[in-house]
């Protein structure tokens, strides 16, 4: 039976006190007892003290291993021996190794953590709300070309907005430039906060993404100079070869013909060669100027609106062709959510999504164009899908770059211009789809 030593003996001393009190008082109530009564008393007293001794010995023992476990220490209490016995020894053993185990298995697990956090190819910041950084890896220290990182401010010397942006920024992800020594860096950096033993801490990932977005830029610019490229030989061929044509009629051993030589169709024929090529050249005129629009988009105006407005200002719009083409339009959830947003820009973007959508159904026998609605605490989601012939993959990959269109009068501006118009409304705008199924654009705001 555990701890039977010290219940035994706690049992006696409190018999003993209370046999030695009970006698003392009698002997305080019989007048022959004078003598007698002090040595009792005295013994009554010496026993309260030694109950009283014990109690406080027992309570200390028990304070200080509480007090021990607690502070996290290993528990030595030499004599508890005498107080308790031998199985409170062998329990405090027992909890010893316990304490040991778990705080090696903490020590190895924080060098485990240490490791990988120093192996990562990112960089990793923990910061409090002051800026004071508790823990990095060596990959930070590489990322800003600093041996040592002490504040979130000491990496204002990379970008002055950087600590701006650490301490108080709400995005939980962002992209920005630096300077770290003499290279210029685009870095990606996500943070999130969270809690450990009442404090707020803060953990910054960050990503030197220089590289991907030189590969990603260098693709795009590829992608853009073959749709140039294309777009200018299809209409400067023609137009050389019509001009070598009219150059022809002409000239005439490196002469130019004389009037009186000139025939009828001569006349005639240069009439339509010089239409053409004015019709090519407004051509050209008006792809350049759909080039110097699409870099020149202005910043938006935001202002809080609801959806609806948005939707009863496209609705006119296209009310004859969906009955022409005996299209319908379905609305799907709340259109009356509220919305941050520019107007004008984002009515354009959904004026370009609905016009792809009803090109997508000049073939479909039951055309449908579907927008939905719904938002979440922190986005609105908003999606329009139609069940034309769908989009082929290699086209979709395609589609957002500027001046690449399938279509024989199309310019390729309109969905880079929704991509576009949406990044500046901090958002997202994504494609899915499946042939002879639909297509469904979906819009993060």
């Amino acid at each position: 039976m555990g701890f039977k030593k010290y219940y035994i003996k706690l049992l006696l001393l409190v018999i003993f006190v209370s046999i030695s009190g009970a006698i003392t008082i009698w002997g305080f109530i019989k007048p022959e007892f004078f003598i007698s009564r002090f040595i009792l008393l005295f013994i009554w007293i010496f026993l309260i003290y030694l109950l009283f001794n014990y109690i406080y010995k027992t309570t200390r023992i028990i304070k200080d291993f509480i007090s021990n476990i607690k502070e996290g220490d290993f528990v030595f209490l030499p004599d508890s021996k005498n107080v308790f016995g031998t199985e409170f020894n062998e329990l405090i053993l027992s909890l010893n190794n316990r304490i040991k185990t778990i705080r090696i298995e903490k020590e190895e697990q924080y060098h485990l953590f240490k490791t990988a956090v120093n192996q990562s190819g990112s960089g990793i910041i923990v910061f409090d709300s002051i800026g004071n950084i508790e823990l990095y890896n060596k990959a930070a220290t590489s990322i800003f070309a600093l041996k040592k990182l002490t504040t979130i401010q000491s990496l204002s010397a990379a970008n002055k907005e950087l600590p701006i942006k650490l301490l108080h920024s709400k995005d939980n992800s962002f992209i920005i430039g630096i300077q770290a020594g003499n290279e210029l860096q685009k870095l990606a950096i996500h943070q999130n906060d969270f809690v450990l033993r009442g404090r707020k801490l803060k953990v910054a990932s960050i990503q030197n993404i220089s590289n991907e977005l030189d590969k990603e830029e260098l693709e795009a610019w590829k992608k853009l100079m073959h749709v140039i490229t294309h777009e200018i030989m299809n209409s400067v061929t023609p137009m050389k070869t019509l001009s070598y044509s009219l150059f022809d009629i002409y000239n005439q051993n490196n002469q130019p013909v004389l009037l009186k030589k000139l025939k009828q169709h001569h006349i005639e024929d240069t009439y339509i060669g010089l239409k053409a090529l004015n019709n090519r050249v407004n051509g050209l005129m008006k792809f350049v100027d759909s080039y110097r629009k699409l870099y020149k988009i202005p910043d938006p105006i935001f202002s809080n609106l609801m959806f609806s407005e948005i939707i009863d200002e496209i609705q006119p719009l296209f009310k004859n062709t969906f009955d022409e083409n005996n299209i319908k339009l379905n609305i799907i959830g709340n259109y009356n959510v509220s919305v941050f947003a520019d107007r004008e820009m984002l009515t354009q973007v959904f004026i370009n999504l609905i016009k792809n959508a009803i090109d997508a159904l000049k073939e479909s026998s039951n055309p449908e164009i579907t927008i939905t609605i719904s938002q979440k605490i922190n986005e609105t989601i908003i999606s329009v899908k139609d069940n034309g012939h769908g989009i082929d993959e290699n086209i979709m990959r395609d589609i957002f770059v500027p001046f690449y269109t399938t279509k024989k009068e199309g310019s390729g501006i309109g969905l880079y211009y929704c991509k576009m118009i949406v990044f500046l409304h901090k958002g997202t705008i994504a494609v899915s789809s499946k042939l002879n199924e639909g297509t469904t654009f979906t819009i993060h705001l």
